[in-house]
């Protein structure tokens, strides 16, 4: 009897943590620059089906930008939505855009490709546009990760 209670509490104090230190789902953003793959190993080139017909492309494996470079997600009245990038993310949009025109840049969230267009232009406002809207829940979780980056960058 003895051991079934220490089991039990052992098991209990193993579980409770996980429990209190749940927090919200997170979204996982992804900025992507399409590649050739020339002089890349396997490694550092992963392929990806974008819309509307399912185009493969190779992209480099290692992201541009991620969530963590956001500070700001808007949603305007026609749908629109405006990511807004910290200094790091504004530097590397810049520079991918500057450096890969006629490419194709590939915004995914979660995994899915939202938004996938030829590069034509330098962005050097550290916003990426998407022109069309989103999930208002996966919109939601954006605007969660960029207010914690805006307090977590505050700290330091």
């Amino acid at each position: 009897m003895r051991w079934t209670c220490l089991l039990m509490g052992f098991l209990l104090l193993t579980f409770l943590p996980a429990q209190a230190g749940h927090s919200a789902p997170k979204v996982v953003l992804r900025v992507h620059v399409q590649t050739t793959g020339e002089g890349q190993s396997p490694m550092e080139v992963t392929t990806i089906s974008v819309p509307p017909n399912g185009e493969q492309i190779q992209v480099r494996t290692l992201p541009e930008i991620t969530e963590h470079e956001l500070v700001d997600v808007r949603q305007d009245a026609s749908g629109a939505v405006h990511l807004l990038f910290n200094h790091v993310g504004q530097v590397n949009l810049s520079a991918v855009t500057a450096q890969n025109q006629g490419r194709i840049l590939v915004v995914l969230i979660d995994g899915y490709v939202v938004y996938a267009p030829v590069i034509d232009e330098q962005i050097t406002s550290g916003e990426l546009d998407l022109p069309h809207p989103i999930n208002p829940q996966v919109l939601q979780l954006l605007q969660e990760v960029a207010r914690q980056n805006v307090r977590q960058a505050a700290k330091t």
